[in-house]
Order: structure tokens, then C-alpha cells, then sequence
């Protein structure tokens, strides 16, 4: 009796074509999820690298020559650097320095009562009532104003001690020099001076003539000017023109 062969299952070629199909898809999708998910973490980790440390730009500043080297001015006037001179000093108070004196020590000569200025000097607004000329200014002038131009220098009516030296009030630049004329305590105020002009400090003792400071526009003005007041006991003004030529015996 001869052994039954076995026989073996027929395995159709259709269905041999579906199963390798089917492992290749599986490997497809395998592949593709393990390429793609590295690209995916490379992009979340640049984006919160962005996201925690930015770019910032910043800002540049650049000063241009022309700001750099560009003057300053104030009141009509630039400020530059002013040639030294040396002035005269009063006794006790050491050698002063200042910009505008034109001839030593002294603006004026004459006797112990002065005009501030050497020769005639235009005048403008007198002592007394009158129109006022800005709308800040004083319709009761209690001075007399010279006009001899922006920078010429004043000279003390008379000699004295310095009361007074800055900016005072609507004045600008001022000094305030006390005397004593005759037995009798006066005082003289020359207003509006440029800033920085007088080398004086108070306490300082001046002669009369000496220089105090220069002409300028400084405080309530309408132009180079300056104010000048002559106060009797040190407070009560008076006409410094009809003052200065009682005690000179000449006009100014």
C-alpha cells in the first residue's frame, strides 16, 4: 500500500500580489513617520529658540560735527572765550580779570564823582513817568538809560563797596555799589550788564571809575543798554542825571 502524498495548499498568485502590497504600505507609513518626525522637532526647537531669545536691534546715536562745534548764544550775543586783561585791584582783594576794559583800571578820570562814561553818551529813557516800551517794562522809570553800545565798559560813579554782583531781579546782570557822598549814604545801580562780565563779588571795595562790568541786554530789555539808579540811603531813587551833574558841576 503506497503512503498518501500530502498535498500541499495552492497559494494563488493574486493572493501572494495583496499580501506584499499590504507589507508595503506598512513599511511606507513607517518610513515616512520615522522621517518626518525629526524634521518636525528640528522646527519646534528653532521656533522656541526664537521665541525665548529674539533678535533685538538696537539704537544708535550719532552727534554730527555740526552739533558739536555748533556756539551758543543768549540775549543777542554769542559767547566766546574773552580776551584776558588785568584790571587794577582794590586794596585787599588781588588782581581782577575781565573781557571788555579797554585802558587799565579805570573807565572814567575826574573828581570822587563820576559820569559811568567817558565823554557824551546817548541817552534814551530819562527819570520819571513815560510810555513803557515792552510789556514788561516799568511805566515809572526810576533810572536814567545809556546807550554807548552792546559791550563798552562802565566805570563806578564813585567809590565804594559792592553790594551787589549777579543777576538781580528784572535787572539781568547787575552791580550794586554803596557809597558815601558828602556824609550821606548812596547807592548806584547799573542794570542789564552782560552775564559773566564783571569780575567783582560782594564785598569788594572799588574806586570811582573802575571798571564794573560791560553794556549788554541781559533781564527785561529792549536792547544794549545801560540802567542806571542812584538811590538815596540806599533805597529812595532820584534823578541819576540831575545827581551826577550837581556833583561833577559839568552836563553829562
Amino acid at each position: 500500500m503506497q503512503p498518501t502524498a500530502r498535498v500541499r495548499p495552492t497559494v494563488s498568485r493574486t493572493q501572494r500580489t495583496s499580501r506584499l502590497t499590504v507589507v508595503s504600505a506598512v513599511a511606507a507609513v513607517v518610513l515616512f513617520a520615522s522621517a518626518a518626525m525629526p524634521a518636525h522637532a528640528s522646527a519646534n526647537t528653532a521656533m522656541a529658540t526664537s521665541t525665548i531669545a529674539p533678535t533685538v536691534r538696537t539704537q544708535d546715536y550719532a552727534v554730527t560735527q555740526a552739533v558739536a562745534s555748533a556756539s551758543t548764544s543768549r540775549d543777542g550775543f554769542t559767547v566766546n572765550e574773552a580776551k584776558q586783561v588785568v584790571v587794577a585791584a582794590p586794596k585787599g582783594t588781588g588782581a581782577l580779570t575781565a573781557g571788555a576794559v579797554n585802558s587799565g583800571a579805570e573807565v572814567t578820570d575826574g573828581g570822587a564823582v563820576r559820569s559811568p562814561f567817558p565823554g557824551p553818551v546817548r541817552m534814551s529813557s530819562g527819570f520819571g513817568w513815560r510810555s513803557a516800551p515792552c510789556a514788561a517794562c516799568s511805566s515809572l522809570h526810576q533810572g536814567l538809560d545809556f546807550n554807548p553800545g552792546m559791550g563798552a565798559p562802565i566805570g563806578a560813579v564813585a567809590a565804594g563797596t559792592v553790594r551787589v554782583s549777579g543777576t538781580y531781579f528784572s535787572y539781568g546782570q547787575t552791580v550794586i555799589v554803596d557809597h558815601v557822598v558828602d556824609g550821606r549814604k548812596v547807592s548806584t545801580l547799573y542794570g542789564h550788564m552782560i552775564p559773566g562780565s564783571s569780575p567783582l563779588r560782594v564785598g569788594d571795595q572799588v574806586d570811582a571809575g573802575q571798571f564794573l562790568g560791560s553794556v549788554g541786554s541781559s533781564g527785561v530789555s529792549t536792547g544794549a543798554h545801560l540802567h542806571l539808579e542812584v538811590l538815596m540811603d540806599g533805597t529812595l531813587p532820584v534823578d541819576p542825571r540831575a545827581w551826577i551833574e550837581s556833583h561833577t558841576g559839568r552836563a553829562l
